[in-house]
């Protein structure tokens, strides 16, 4: 079997914020950031089944809480990808994301076409769920029978040309902020 970049290309899943942290960030989310921008349906893979609810949510008032989750991602890709970046967190949005039962994303890229000059470089997830739930399991291409380890808390970074994918929900709720790191086009 011949090796492809997606191969070589790691997740990084790492311990990053308490139950109690998790709990704070989802409440300022709901509360103090004002009402959630529902994102446009179109803001997907095409031909990707992706079942839940979607939202965008401004960075700048969260930036005191997720701070640190955004600071492991910077070092990652200081220490391992090395990939030009912007890091323009007072204009960003971030998605927030809420699979309920039956909720998923079916295999996809995170890519934007519709911006020639910036690619997206790395997908920076973070789980914010407060309760445990079934189901909802983070699959990448090159290891599509492992799920990667990702609980309430954790954060996980890779390249965002990797395929992955989130199974069905079958109890509770899986809850994610994205936050897409982008820079120059690829060279």
């Amino acid at each position: 079997m011949q090796n492809t970049i997606q191969d070589k290309l790691p997740v990084y899943s790492f311990n990053c914020f308490t139950k109690e942290q998790v709990k704070e960030i989802n409440k300022r989310i709901k509360n103090d950031v004002g009402e959630l921008e529902k994102q446009d349906p179109s803001y997907t893979a095409s031909s990707v089944s992706k079942i839940g609810e979607f939202f965008h949510v401004s960075c700048v008032p969260l930036m005191d809480l997720i701070h640190p989750w955004l600071y492991q991602c910077q070092q990652i890709n200081r220490e391992t990808f090395g990939y030009d970046i912007y890091w323009l967190f007072h204009l960003e949005y971030l998605n927030y994301n809420v699979y309920g039962e039956n909720g998923e994303y079916g295999w996809h890229i995170d890519a934007n076409p519709a911006k020639t000059l910036i690619d997206m470089k790395l997908t920076c997830l973070l789980n914010l769920s407060e309760e445990p739930y079934e189901g909802g399991e983070f699959y990448k291409i090159n290891n599509p029978n492992k799920n990667v380890k990702f609980t309430s808390g954790m954060g996980i970074v890779f390249n965002s040309l990797i395929a992955h994918k989130v199974t069905p929900v079958t109890k509770g709720k899986r809850i994610t902020l994205t936050y897409f790191a982008e820079g120059p086009s690829w060279k």
